[in-house]
């Protein structure tokens, strides 16, 4: 009986762990390329689905095709008519990013952005 219990509170504690994860990834980040141009990130997850804008230089695009598993995710931008896809890992109030083409050692981190605690006028 003891095992079963046990068994059951593994399960939940790993199933609570990646629900957690993918709810943590939900709000903004932001951040610069190697370059310097300015990266938003705008994201909701709901179940394993990803949506958001991924906002470049200012020019606001919509990401597409994302999913989430654990601490991972992935999505598509159409950026200057191509479209590129991309691959993140969530770690506490930080991302790590990058284009699949480029691969994981060109990542950019992102942090969250705090909401105020002051409401706008």
């Amino acid at each position: 009986m003891r095992s079963i219990v046990a068994g059951g509170a593994l399960v939940l504690a790993l199933v609570w762990t990646g629900v957690d994860a993918q709810a943590g990834l939900t709000g903004k980040w932001q951040g610069e390329t190697r370059n310097g141009t300015p990266i938003v990130l705008d994201l909701t997850v709901k179940d394993a689905a990803l949506s958001g804008t991924l906002t470049r230089d200012g020019q606001p695009i919509p990401i597409a095709d994302g999913k989430v598993s654990k601490n991972t995710f992935t999505f598509k931008a159409t950026i200057n008519d191509q479209v590129e896809a991309f691959t993140g890992e969530l770690d506490g109030d930080q991302v790590k990013v990058w284009l699949d083409r480029q691969g994981r050692e060109t990542a950019i981190i992102l942090k969250r952005i705090k909401q105020s605690l002051i409401p706008n006028p």
